[in-house]
C-alpha cells in the first residue's frame, strides 16, 4: 500500500513539475508589429553595416577565431524592426520588444531603470510580481553566459550579474546589464512559467524609445525558442507599420497549402543558415554563397552577399536594368532614375511604370526557390532615385527583413529545416485551433 502511495505521488509530482502541454501538441503565439512607419534607407544601410560586424564577430567568436565574443544586439534603428508584444509576470505586466533571430538572450527594462539610455519605453517591476525569482549562479542559463565571459556571481552565487555588449570593442557604448531573473512569461493567451530572462538595470543604445528589451530567438540555449522547447518558430514580416502579424511557435509554426518549400538548415549553434545555391536575374544565372551558405536575420534590414556571389549578381542587375544609372547611395551600388526609362516616361509622372524596367529575382537554395516581389529587392534610397537593396559583405551573407517580407517563414530546429510559403503579411491571422 504504501508503494502505491509513493508511485501515486510521485506520477503527480511529474505531471505538475512536466512543461506545459500546449509547447508540443497546440503551440501559441504573440503578436508582432513593424517598428518603423517607413524604412529610411541610408539611415538602415549604416545599422545594417554594424550588425554585420557584429554578427561576423560573434560567428568569428564560435569558429575560435577571436578569444573576445560580441552580442549583435543593436536594434537596426531606421530600417524594419519587428516588436512583438509579451506580458510578464503575475499579474501579466505588458512590454513591446525586438524579436531578434541572430541573438539568444532575452532581456528586459526592470524597474525605475535610472541608467538606461535611452528613456521612455515601458519598465517590468519585479516587485509587483508574485511569480518572480532571481536565477542563482548555478543555473544552467548563467553557466552558458558566463562560458562567453558574459556573467558573474555575487558573492554566495545567489545572483547571476551579466553585461551583455552588443556594440564592438571600439564602440563601448552599447550594452544591457543586470542579473538574470526567473518569471512567468504571457504570450498571447498561454502563461509559461519559467523563463530565464536579463532583468536589465543599465543600459545604452539599441532598442530604442518604444521597445523595453530584445527577445532573442537564436539557436542557443538562452533563446525563448529553446526555454521553451518548442521545436519550430514562424513569422510573416508586415510591409506597414500599422499592421501587425503573429509570431508562432510550435504546432501553430506549421506552413500549409500551396506554395510551401523547404531547405535544410546548415550545422550552425547560433544563427539560421542555408545553401544558397545560385541566384537568378532576369535571365542571367549567377553563382550563390557555396559552402559558407546565407544567414536568414531577421534584425538586418538590408541584404548581404559575399564574393563571388555579390559582384557576379551586381552585374546582372546592372546589365538587365532598363533606366538610366545614377551613382550609389549609401553603399548601393545599383541605384537608377525611377522616372526616365528607356521606354520614355514624363519626369512629373508619379506612376510606377518604372517597376517594368527591373529585372525579376529568384534565390536557388538547396530544394526551394523564392521567387521575390520586386520590393524585396528594390526601393526609393532618394527622392528619384531607386537602387538594388542589396549590398557586399566583407564575411557573412545575410537575407535581411526587407528580403523576407509578403513570406510565412518557419525555422524547425528539431528538423533542421527552413521552409516559406508567399504570404500577404499584412493580413497574415493566427489560426484558430
Amino acid at each position: 500500500m504504501e508503494a502505491k502511495v509513493a508511485l501515486l505521488a510521485l506520477v503527480i509530482f511529474f505531471l505538475v513539475a512536466a512543461p506545459p502541454a500546449y509547447s508540443e501538441t497546440r503551440g501559441f503565439g504573440a503578436a508582432m508589429t513593424r517598428r518603423e512607419p517607413s524604412i529610411n534607407f541610408t539611415r538602415a544601410a549604416r545599422k545594417s553595416q554594424e550588425r554585420l560586424s557584429m554578427l561576423t564577430a560573434r560567428f568569428d567568436a564560435t569558429t575560435g577565431r577571436v578569444s573576445a565574443p560580441q552580442a549583435p544586439l543593436r536594434l537596426d534603428a531606421g530600417g524594419a524592426a519587428y516588436d512583438m508584444t509579451l506580458s510578464i509576470g503575475t499579474p501579466p505586466q505588458r512590454v513591446l520588444a525586438l524579436a531578434d533571430t541572430g541573438s539568444d538572450l532575452v532581456w528586459i527594462k526592470c524597474g525605475a531603470c535610472l541608467h538606461c539610455s535611452p528613456q521612455g519605453s515601458p519598465s517590468y517591476y519585479p516587485n509587483k510580481s508574485s511569480s518572480f525569482s532571481k536565477l542563482p549562479c548555478s543555473a544552467s542559463l548563467c553557466g552558458a553566459l558566463k562560458s562567453e565571459s558574459l556573467a558573474a556571481c555575487s558573492p554566495g552565487g545567489e545572483e547571476c550579474d551579466y553585461r551583455y555588449s552588443y556594440g564592438l570593442a571600439a564602440d563601448p557604448h552599447h550594452y544591457t546589464q543586470g542579473y538574470l531573473g526567473n518569471e512567468t512569461f504571457t504570450l498571447g493567451g498561454d502563461a509559461v512559467p519559467g523563463i530565464g530572462f536579463g532583468c536589465t538595470n543599465m543600459s545604452e543604445g539599441g532598442y530604442g524609445t518604444q521597445g523595453s528589451g530584445l527577445v532573442g530567438l537564436g539557436r542557443g540555449p538562452l533563446s525563448l525558442l529553446s526555454q521553451l522547447n518548442a521545436g519550430a518558430f514562424s513569422y510573416c514580416l508586415p510591409t506597414k507599420a500599422s499592421k501587425s502579424s503573429p509570431l508562432l511557435f510550435g504546432a501553430l509554426a506549421a506552413l500549409s497549402g500551396a506554395g510551401v518549400q523547404s531547405t535544410p538548415l546548415l550545422p550552425s549553434s547560433i544563427f539560421y543558415i542555408v545553401d544558397l545555391k545560385f541566384i537568378s536575374i532576369g535571365s542571367k544565372t549567377t553563382t550563390g554563397t557555396g559552402t559558407a551558405g546565407v544567414i536568414f536575420d531577421s534584425g538586418t534590414t538590408v541584404t548581404f552577399l559575399a564574393e563571388p556571389a555579390y559582384t557576379a549578381a551586381l552585374e546582372a542587375v546592372l546589365r538587365q536594368t532598363r533606366l538610366p544609372q545614377t551613382a550609389g547611395i549609401a553603399g548601393f551600388e545599383a541605384c537608377f532614375e525611377k522616372k526616365r526609362h528607356k521606354a520614355g516616361i514624363d519626369d512629373d509622372d508619379e506612376s510606377d511604370s518604372w517597376k517594368t524596367a527591373i529585372p525579376s529575382m529568384t534565390l536557388h537554395f538547396d530544394g526551394a526557390d523564392m521567387a521575390l516581389p520586386q520590393e524585396n529587392y528594390f526601393g526609393e534610397v532618394a527622392r528619384g532615385v531607386v537602387c538594388w537593396i542589396v549590398q557586399k559583405s566583407p564575411s557573412l551573407s545575410i537575407i535581411g527583413n526587407i528580403m523576407q517580407m509578403s513570406f510565412h517563414i518557419r525555422h524547425d530546429v528539431e528538423q533542421a529545416v527552413l521552409s516559406f510559403q508567399p504570404a500577404n503579411c499584412d493580413k497574415f491571422r493566427m489560426k484558430k485551433d
